[in-house]
């Protein structure tokens, strides 16, 4: 096993978590944003990577999208498509590695959101990169949605704790590599079975974002501190969110 992330067990135990009522309910308003800040035309094809049970994939569908879902994760998948299938929504859902998938010049938006990103050595991210640039269309956009090393640090708690029907989840934090990684211990209790996982989350700061896209290959970069685009990045965001766009010429 090469990555903490391809431990299924780790999913399993964050599945409730991940698919609490209140956390899905929040995909709504956050497409209805993004698309405001976009301005993204009907028909457009979206790919949600990293789509987990699949809230905004269908969000976006159900505004008459064309819509792709990517995830490493079978077990999610198959929650996002009883979903989609119970409200009657095309979605196309796809198994697949972020740090393999791409579909050259075959969408308008790619989309990665709640921190879908950054899990992976700085060679495996800038190879999600890579691969979402030769899958944007020309003049495409990447929608990139992460915790800022910023934000992380002001808001800085060493535990954590919450509990989401009846399951415990517990998280002890700690930086290294000079502020660039962060490492949580998590211990899930469930059902009376406890189990620990370890997991490892790139953090960058807002300009080492942007040189990164840069250094792929994006242009007319842009940060901001919400998915609407109405928060600038500055002191006060709680998130760091990049829009920057494929060029005109072919990858």
């Amino acid at each position: 096993m090469d990555e903490w992330s391809d431990d299924d067990a780790f999913w399993e135990a964050m599945e409730p978590a991940l698919c609490a009522p209140g956390r899905l309910a929040l995909a709504e308003g956050d497409v209805a944003g993004i698309i405001s800040a976009l301005e993204l035309p009907k028909g457009a094809s979206i790919l949600d990577l990293g789509c987990g049970p699949g809230a905004h994939a269908q969000a976006f569908a159900a505004r008459g999208y064309t819509v792709s879902g990517v995830d490493r994760t079978r077990r999610l998948l198959n929650r996002a498509a009883a979903s989609s299938n119970a409200r009657g929504l095309h979605v196309e859902w796809i198994e697949a590695d972020m740090r393999t998938f791409r579909r050259p010049a075959a969408f308008d938006l790619v989309c990665s959101l709640y921190t879908s990103f950054g899990y992976f050595d700085d060679r495996g991210n800038r190879r999600v990169l890579q691969n979402i640039l030769n899958s944007l269309k020309p003049r495409g956009v990447l929608l990139l949605d992460v915790s800022g090393r910023e934000s992380v640090a002001r808001h800085w708690r060493d535990r954590s704790w919450a509990e989401v029907d009846g399951v415990l989840y517990l998280e002890r934090r700690s930086v290294t590599d000079d502020w660039s990684t962060l490492l949580a211990d998590w211990t899930v209790v469930r059902e009376g079975v406890r189990k620990d996982f370890h997991v490892r989350q790139r953090l960058y700061a807002g300009t080492e974002l942007r040189d990164l896209l840069v250094a792929v290959g994006f242009t007319g970069i842009g940060l901001s501190g919400s998915l609407d685009s109405k928060v600038p990045y500055e002191q006060t965001a709680e998130r760091l969110v990049a829009i920057a766009q494929a060029p005109q010429g072919a990858q």
